[in-house]
C-alpha cells in the first residue's frame, strides 16, 4: 500500500520488523479490528481505520503490558568482590592487639589475660578460645597471619559474603582452640589467628567442592579445592619451630564441619545484605564479649 492509499488511516504502531508488525496485526484481528502494514523508512508501520484507532490503541497497550519480556540472563550472578574495608578491619583488629600486648596498654597484661592456656580454659575461662585469636608472639608471626588471613578471608567472602566469612572464621577458630585444649597438657599455651585462618580455609575448601561442577568430565576437579586445602594445611600449618600443629589441624577440621553444615543451607548469602550485617555484628559481639570477660573477670 503506497502513501496515497493511507488517507483515513491512523498509525498505531511503528515496528522494528515485519514479524513484530504481523504479531500486532494478529492481536487486532482477534478483536475484529482490521489493520494494514506498510513500510515506512526503516520501520514497518501498522495502520487502522480512524474509527478503530482508540480501541486498537487500548488493545495493543494491554497486550504489551501483559507480555513484558524479562531481561536476558547474563549467566550465573556472581557476588561482588568484597570491599577493601573488610581487610582493613581485619588488619586493624590484629594490629591493635599486637601493639597493646607489646606495650601493656591500659596497664593490662594482654597475653596473660587472653592466651589460650589449656588449664585455665578447662577450668571455665571460655573466652581464651576467642581472645587468643587476636594475639601474636612477634613481627614475623603477625605478618604471616595478616598476609594469609587477608587472602583467605577475601576468598571466603566471595562464597559466603564478608560478614558471614568473618563470623565463620571467629567461630571455627574458637572451636579449634577449644578442641586443642582438650588434647593438650594443662600447661600448654597458644596464641595467634592461624587457627581461625585454617578454619576459614576448611570452610572454603568444602564449599568450593560442593558448589563445583557436577558434570562427569569435571568430577575430579570438584575435589581440587578440598585437596588444595589439605595441601595448604600441610605446607603452612606444619612449618615453624613453635607451630601449634594440633591447633591448625583442629581449626581446619572445625572449618570442614562448618563448611559441611553451610553447604546444606542453600541460600544466596553474598547478596543478602541483612544477613551479612547480622553476621558481622555477631562476630564483633563475640570478640567484644570475650575481651570484656578476659579483662574484667
Amino acid at each position: 500500500m503506497d502513501q496515497g492509499e493511507q488517507g483515513g488511516l491512523v498509525l498505531v504502531r511503528r515496528c522494528a520488523n515485519r514479524r513484530e508488525a504481523e504479531q500486532y496485526a494478529l492481536v487486532l484481528a482477534a478483536r475484529r479490528i482490521q489493520s494494514f502494514i506498510a513500510p515506512e523508512g526503516g520501520f514497518m508501520a501498522l495502520y487502522v481505520a480512524l474509527e478503530d484507532a482508540a480501541k486498537a490503541h487500548d488493545e495493543l497497550t494491554a497486550y504489551d503490558s501483559e507480555n513484558v519480556k524479562p531481561p536476558p540472563e547474563s549467566g550465573p550472578r556472581r557476588p561482588p568482590l568484597p570491599r577493601v574495608e573488610v581487610a582493613m578491619v581485619y588488619w586493624a583488629v590484629l594490629l591493635f592487639f599486637f601493639a597493646a600486648a607489646r606495650h601493656n596498654a591500659f596497664s593490662i597484661d594482654w597475653l596473660e589475660a587472653g592466651a589460650a592456656q589449656t588449664g585455665s580454659m578447662l577450668h571455665g575461662e571460655w573466652w581464651r578460645a576467642v581472645t587468643a585469636l587476636c594475639l601474636h608472639a612477634g613481627g614475623a608471626h603477625i605478618l604471616g597471619n595478616l598476609v594469609f588471613g587477608t587472602a583467605f578471608l577475601l576468598l571466603l567472602a566471595q562464597v559466603t559474603g564478608a560478614g558471614m566469612a568473618c563470623l565463620s572464621m571467629v567461630v571455627t577458630g574458637a572451636a579449634g582452640n577449644i578442641l586443642n585444649a582438650l588434647v593438650q597438657p594443662s600447661a600448654h599455651t597458644s596464641i595467634g589467628a592461624s587457627t581461625a585462618i585454617f578454619g576459614g580455609l576448611g570452610i572454603l575448601a568444602v564449599l568450593r567442592q560442593v558448589h563445583g561442577s557436577h558434570r562427569v568430565l569435571a568430577a575430579l576437579r570438584r575435589w581440587t579445592p578440598l585437596a588444595g586445602g589439605v595441601g595448604l594445611l600441610v605446607f603452612l600449618g606444619f612449618s615453624g619451630k613453635n607451630t601449634d600443629v594440633f591447633a591448625h589441624v583442629l581449626g581446619f577440621g572445625s572449618g570442614l564441619a562448618a563448611g559441611w553444615m553451610l553447604a546444606r543451607w542453600k541460600r544466596d548469602w553474598p547478596t543478602d545484605r541483612s544477613l551479612q550485617w547480622k553476621c558481622a555484628g555477631a562476630a564483633g559481639a563475640i570478640l567484644t564479649a570475650a575481651w570484656a570477660a578476659a579483662i574484667f573477670a
